[in-house]
Order: C-alpha cells, then structure tokens, then sequence
C-alpha cells in the first residue's frame, strides 16, 4: 500500500538583515555588506539561495535601496530592503545655515513622548498627512516611539535624561546618556537614528556652568560620529514663553518665510502645544508651505556660544 505525501507550505521564508537596516555613508567611502541570513520552515537554512538587487553610488549623495530576495522551493517568496544613505561630509558648524529648503516647515517635537498629548498630535498630524521629527528621550512609552516611526516621523535622538548638569559634565558623560536613547530607539524601530537635538540647543549658556567650552566640543564631536545635530530658526515659545496655544499659533504663523526653511521648535509634552498644532498644519497648506522631516542633509545651526 502507498501512501502519498502532500506538503502545502504556504509560509514564506524569514531574511534577517546582519548590521542596521538603515546605514549612513560619506561621499567617498565604501558601502561595505555587513550580511544576511535566510531561513525557511521546510527547506532549513537557504541563505545561499539569496539574491541581491540594487547599487550604491558613493560617488554621489543620494538614498538607495538594496534588497535581498528568496524564493523556498514551494515557490513563497520574501523581500527585505536595507536603506543606504549617502551624504556629505559635514565641516565645523557656522552660524549661517539655511535650515532646509524654501517654502519647507520642518515641525519638531522635543521631549517626548507623552502619553497624555503626543497621541493626539500624531493624531492630527496623521489627519492632514503631514510628517514631523520627534527628538525623543527616556520618557514615555515605547509604543508611542513605535507609531512615530511606522507613520513615517523622523526620529532623532535628545538625550535620555535631558539633565544638564549630568549630560554636560562631559564628553563622556554627554555620551552616556545619548547612548542610552539611542539604543532605545534602535530596539524599538531596528533602526540607528543619525538626528540629534542638544538639550537646550548649541548655542545654550546653560553649560558653562557645568564646563566651559564643552558645546564647541560636542558639535564637533556629533559631526565627526557621523551624526548631524539641528537647532531652530523659528520658536513656538511653548517651553516658557506662553501657555496660550493661540499665541503660540501666533508666534510660529507671523516667523514663517517662503524665502528660506523653517524649522520649529515645540514639545510633545506640552498640553498648549497640542491644542495649537492643528491650525499651525491648517496655515501651512492653506499658504502654500510643504511638509517634510528633517534629514542629515538639512543645516540648521545656530551660533555656539560655550
């Protein structure tokens, strides 16, 4: 008596992508493949059945996409993409910069998240299909990252504990506490964020108390890691200045400019700051004004005085 066998394996093969599914190169250096694996619930290990599509140019800025496809031998097939961003090297920091391009609003957010008001603003931004850039910390929940991150916010790196006396003691210490963010948000989203915001900004005072001249080290120190660090050329003014949402819709609407970009500083933390956004999003595309987050490519650096 025989007996037939029949396999219905209908589940597609797992790749997992070795090294950052993300990965910054400076013009000139080689994109080196840090590798992958490929496994498959039937066929056992199948990596090298992977095949690679897509280049790098590192001649030339620009993002590319590599991806990597299997096939098992039931015929279910699976793609991962890596992102390869290429950029230009960045010199010792100036106090002219351009802070993007004309006609751009570059909301951020800094301090978050926060369960009780970063919802609500990723709810609105989501509503108008605008995307924003959140300098997030230690606080608030993962899941708040997580969705940040899947709509399609740039996420940048504010310190973990946004303590100036502890993170400005030092080079050292002000690495400490990055790291720490950093490897948050690298767990949450498998992805290295090259964005940085000083706490305070570069151009705070605040840090000479603590060591004189560590902000001209730091930006240095940032720019050589291959990070960028973004400061602001229009204020909110919700971190102290007003309470008043309508005031804060005031003071960003009367700085913006079609002439140059216009980043703008406000925090996910702030009730105000929650009422306010939606018709600060309402003024821009109703003037004409585009979206976009920020990316190492943008300057935007104010002058360090420590």
């Amino acid at each position: 008596m025989e007996r037939t066998l029949i396999r219905d394996d209908k589940e597609a093969p797992k790749i997992t992508l070795k090294g950052n599914k993300t990965v910054y190169i400076t013009i000139g250096n080689k994109y080196i493949e840090a590798g992958y694996d490929a496994i498959d619930n039937c066929n056992g290990d199948i990596t090298n059945d992977v095949k690679i599509e897509g280049s790098v140019d590192t001649s030339k800025e620009g993002t590319y996409t590599v991806s990597y496809i299997v096939t098992d031998s039931e015929g279910n097939r699976s793609v991962e993409d890596r992102k390869v961003i290429v950029q230009k090297a960045y010199s010792k920091p100036s106090s002219s910069s351009s802070c993007g391009e004309a006609g751009v609003i570059y909301l951020t957010f800094d301090d978050g998240p926060n369960s009780n008001y970063t919802p609500t603003i990723l709810n609105i931004l989501k509503k108008y299909n605008v995307k924003a850039t959140f300098f997030v910390t230690s606080a608030g929940p993962d899941s708040l990252i997580k969705r940040e991150y899947d709509e399609g916010h740039a996420i940048g790196l504010h310190s973990s504990s946004h303590d100036y006396a502890k993170i400005y003691k030092s080079s050292d210490a002000f690495w400490a506490d990055m790291n720490i963010v950093a490897s948050r948000v690298k767990r949450i989203t498998g992805f290295e964020s090259k964005l940085i915001r000083f706490p305070g900004g570069v151009s705070n005072t605040v840090s000479r108390k603590y060591n004189s001249g560590i902000m001209s080290r730091l930006a240095n120190e940032v720019l050589e890691k291959g990070y960028n660090y973004f400061d602001w050329n229009i204020s909110s003014g919700d971190a102290g200045g007003t309470t008043d949402p309508n005031v804060e819709y005031k003071n960003v609407v009367n700085s913006l400019s079609k002439s140059r970009g216009n980043v703008v500083l406000m925090h996910d933390i702030k009730k105000h700051t929650m009422n306010a956004i939606e018709n600060i999003v309402k003024y821009g595309l109703n003037n004409g004004y585009q979206f976009k987050v920020l990316t190492s490519s943008v300057n935007c650096k104010q002058k360090i005085n420590n």
